[in-house]
């Protein structure tokens, strides 16, 4: 059955993830002016609220994604973004990608309960077969991430992206299939429990 992505509000107990609109714009550009937290991302940080509004544009816009605020569950605010990209519905597959967090919430349970939300919702509901990820090879936090999830790292695409700066980037590429999700999603569960 092929995968049909529709928007959807996906809850957890951290977080909520919503599909992004222009009213996450004021909250996310109180957390992603931080240029640093961006360094690894196809663009810099946001610059004023109309930048952050292009984006929102931009991201919505995009043929093949569906992006996501993401929302602390207990004060209502806005604290981030996601996506499914690349969604491929005659493969069975899609990318998670494009996640930014506010420094507040970075290296907490946030990101972890993020990952299980939308790898639950793609496998279970949606019916993939395979997720994937990619990241810049100078981004080993992330990298290290995602095998901390149990992604498997499938390799290296040279002078795969150009990104800020005009500099070309290497990505690498790591992914979870089917077979794997329900080993994966107990891992999740246990590295959020710790968290």
């Amino acid at each position: 059955m092929p995968v049909r992505v529709a928007p959807v509000v996906l809850l957890g107990k951290e977080v909520r993830l919503e599909p992004l609109g222009p009213v996450h714009a004021q909250g996310l550009y109180n957390r992603g002016r931080v240029a640093t937290d961006w360094t690894h991302l196809p663009r810099s940080c946001f610059v004023d609220l109309a930048d952050t509004r292009h984006w929102i544009d931009e991201a919505l816009g995009m043929e093949g994604q569906l992006p996501f605020a993401i929302i602390e569950t207990v004060k209502g605010r806005v604290i981030g973004s996601t996506r499914y990209l690349n969604i491929r519905p005659e493969h069975r597959s899609l990318e998670i990608g494009w996640t930014w967090l506010g420094q507040n919430w970075q290296c907490t349970a946030v990101n972890t309960e993020t990952k299980l939300l939308l790898l639950s919702h793609a496998f279970e509901q949606l019916g993939c077969v395979r997720v994937e990820f990619k990241t810049d090879s100078r981004n080993e936090r992330s990298q290290q991430a995602l095998q901390r999830i149990g992604a498997t790292k499938e390799g290296v695409l040279r002078n795969h992206m150009v990104v800020q700066d005009d500099f070309v980037r290497d990505s690498v590429y790591f992914s979870i299939i089917s077979d794997e999700w329900l080993d994966i999603k107990e891992r999740l569960k246990r590295l959020g429990d710790r968290s």
